[in-house]
């Protein structure tokens, strides 16, 4: 959790210092906030007049992860794929390595039964701020 995290979880948080210190955020930091699940928490205790910014980019950072939901189950449900994830483990890697390399981390919590709502909540952020680089040559 954050500093604007834990100053709105604390019981004197004032409104309008909360309101300065989300203003002071970078686009990084509000995304972390919501990624791990404590956005709604700081959105509750700022005045009404501003909450709606923090409400209009969380909106579109639901949309990113439903967007990739909608993906998985497409991949899910293709039928190669439920043919691969009753075989071996080695066969199923070469095929997501091949097919699938955007989303192979959800695709190995999903084949390890571990895919929950907050990893495709880290694997936004990730994609939006990973630490790697993507560069053209």
């Amino acid at each position: 959790m954050n500093k604007v995290g834990r100053y709105a979880a604390s019981g004197e948080a004032d409104d309008l210092e909360l309101m300065n210190m989300v203003f002071e955020l970078a686009e990084k930091d509000k995304m972390v906030m919501w990624s791990e699940d404590y956005i709604e928490l700081v959105i509750d205790k700022l005045p009404v007049y501003a909450r709606d910014i923090l409400e209009n980019r969380m909106e579109k950072w639901e949309d990113t992860k439903v967007y990739y939901q909608k993906q998985l189950q497409e991949i899910i449900n293709d039928l190669e794929f439920k043919n691969i994830v009753k075989g071996e483990r080695k066969e199923f890697a070469l095929f997501v390595m091949e097919r699938y390399p955007e989303v192979r981390s959800l695709l190995f919590l999903f084949y390890d039964g571990n895919l929950k709502d907050d990893d495709i909540r880290r694997f936004v952020y990730r994609r939006r701020f990973g630490a790697r680089k993507k560069y053209l040559h």
